[in-house]
């Protein structure tokens, strides 16, 4: 897995990767889709966009789908 490394106690992976890593990167490109922000990242899909979910989840960040694609926006 490429974004962390696993924690010896929990077996889980934390991540390398910060909030404000991920919000930078998407203010830089955007509206920005799921793949680009992984792409930037060397990471999966899977892995990025639970990640910007959280940050939705947590009101940092907006989504939307448009043409069948969901995009990332900063609030």
């Amino acid at each position: 897995m490429g974004d962390g490394r696993r924690d010896p106690e929990s077996g889980k992976y934390t991540s390398e990767i910060t909030d404000q890593d991920l919000l930078s990167v998407l203010a830089e490109h955007e509206p920005a889709g799921t793949s680009e922000i992984a792409d930037k990242f060397d990471l999966t899909q899977q892995a990025i966009y639970f990640r910007l979910s959280e940050l939705e989840e947590d009101g940092k960040i907006e989504s939307k789908i448009a043409g069948g694609s969901r995009i990332w926006m900063s609030r």
